[in-house]
């Protein structure tokens, strides 16, 4: 699984935004059935979707379809059974049985976003269909009664961050909502990285580069990582004294980690 960013929704009722949304930049782009689109737009918003999939050449376009149970379901996943898509977002997954039956053919990203999906999780990411996983704070803040805010969040996030990696699966970021704050976001996204959350979704364009600025390393932590790359080397694979500090693989390993963040920035 290729090592995305960035993920930009765009609602599934706004057609007239679906190219503009696909060169803002974004890793991924998804076309939204869902929450952003009212019950009563969601035949003609399907239908939108359809043709704009039909005639573009963008291989970054995914789709979030509704929910399990919902009316829509079967409908959407119908609709997109023909389209190589590079995922299919499924919101409100609680349990493995909501998806291990999709018939789509196409990576799937379940939305967790309440208190039984994080206790699932593990279970969820565990499905070989499963490559992406989005952490979904909005719906989770209500499912709890917690506000939502960086400390509420910390539980969720640190859980789900370990699944992912657990099970070989990009994990995203719920959006940061106030989209005017640039510089909010980017801090808050520094700090959703720390716990090892390595990519975000966005609901504006202006808000893709703050993601990726937020994303890639600094200088100094580059410097550092080819420098404990270099020292490693040297000694061979072991266990080494470099700049009064003691490295070993794992310390080798992040400090890869950082350097093929440096390359997609």
């Amino acid at each position: 699984m290729q090592n995305y960013r960035s993920l930009l929704f765009v609602p599934g009722n706004r057609p007239e935004r679906f190219e503009k949304a696909c060169l803002a930049g974004a890793d991924l782009v998804c076309i939204d059935l869902e929450d952003a689109v009212a019950p009563a737009d969601k035949e003609t918003a399907r239908e939108a979707l359809v043709e704009f999939l039909k005639q573009t050449n963008h291989p970054h376009v995914g789709v979030r379809i509704n929910a399990p149970g919902t009316d829509y379901y079967h409908a959407d996943q119908t609709a997109i059974s023909d389209f190589d898509l590079p995922f299919v977002m499924v919101p409100k997954v609680d349990t493995v049985s909501e998806i291990q039956n999709l018939t789509v053919d196409a990576p799937i990203m379940p939305v967790l976003e309440s208190a039984r999906a994080i206790l699932n999780a593990n279970d969820i990411m565990g499905l070989n269909t499963v490559k992406l996983a989005l952490f979904g704070g909005g719906d989770y803040s209500a499912d709890l009664g917690i506000p939502m805010t960086f400390e509420s969040f910390l539980y969720a996030r640190s859980h789900l961050a370990t699944c992912a990696v657990a099970n070989d699966v990009l994990l995203f970021d719920v959006p940061y909502l106030d989209v005017h704050d640039v510089e909010g976001g980017m801090a808050d996204t520094a700090r959703v990285v720390a716990l090892g959350i390595p990519a975000r979704c966005a609901i504006h364009p202006k808000q893709i580069a703050a993601i990726h600025d937020a994303l890639a390393p600094s200088d100094e932590e580059i410097n550092q990582a080819e420098r404990l790359r270099e020292a490693y080397e040297k000694s061979e694979g072991n266990a080494a004294l470099h700049e009064g500090k003691l490295i070993e693989a794992p310390m080798l390993k992040g400090a890869e980690r950082i350097l093929a963040r440096a390359k997609q920035s």
